[in-house]
Formats: structure tokens, C-alpha cells, sequence
């Protein structure tokens, strides 16, 4: 968390820093447009469509970041035959949506709310 910034407030809504591992990165950190917290959804949808694809939808095999930056701008994702649920695939595309206000409703809730999360309990109950 050391990165971390803090957005907010009055004057403080967007920020322009790059920084980040490039296959994570956000359309719009990449272009320089100034971001919010919509980028944190894009990154747990590169997380979840590298949890059940096996790995990550742009540039997969890239090491130089401008190759990187390239596919995520211009390259629409595309599953592996195998991922057959129609829900994740829902849901990654709209976490990879290349518009930021419509990634997801921009929100957490929306994110907590979607489908495919309807089985999963949001709320950790410690063990006594």
C-alpha cells in the first residue's frame, strides 16, 4: 500500500500518476486521461479472467510495456473455448469495459451485487 493515493474531495477526484504492472493497467492510465477508482475494477477483472482462463487477456505473452499498453487499447478480449460460464464471462466483460463510467456501474456495490456473486458471502465471520 505504500503506492497508494488517496482520491477525493473537492479537488481531488481524479489523478494522473502512472504506476501499476502494465497487463493491470487501466485504458485510461495508459492514455493519460486521469483516473478514479474504476481502474481498481478493471484490475480484478484482468485477476479474475486470469484465475479462470489461466492467464491474462491482453498481451499475455509481452514483456516490453508499450506492446502491452497497445493490446489493452486496441485489442477486444477474447475467452478460451473451455470458459463456458456465461455469467463470469458477463462479468469480466463489463469489469473490462474500455469506458470507465461504464465499467460496472462504477461501483463496489454493483461489483457485490452482480450474478455471479450471488452465492458468495461478502461478510467474514471469525471463528471463535
Amino acid at each position: 500500500m505504500g503506492t497508494a493515493k488517496i482520491i477525493g474531495g473537492k479537488h481531488h477526484d481524479r489523478t494522473f500518476t502512472i504506476i501499476g504492472t502494465p497487463h493491470y493497467m487501466a485504458p485510461e492510465i495508459i492514455t493519460g486521461k486521469g483516473y478514479s477508482y474504476s481502474v481498481d475494477l478493471w484490475s480484478i477483472g484482468i485477476c479474475l479472467y486470469e484465475f479462470l482462463c489461466g492467464g491474462v487477456p491482453f498481451a499475455e505473452d509481452a514483456d516490453d510495456p508499450y506492446e502491452i499498453y497497445e493490446e489493452i487499447i486496441k485489442k477486444q478480449i477474447r475467452y478460451p473455448n473451455f470458459l463456458k460460464d456465461k455469467k463470469a464471462r458477463k462479468i469480466i466483460d463489463q469489469m473490462l469495459n474500455k469506458v470507465p463510467e461504464l465499467r460496472l456501474g462504477g461501483s463496489y456495490a454493483s461489483l457485490k451485487n452482480h450474478p455471479w456473486f450471488s452465492n458468495f458471502d461478502w461478510v467474514f465471520k471469525a471463528k471463535k
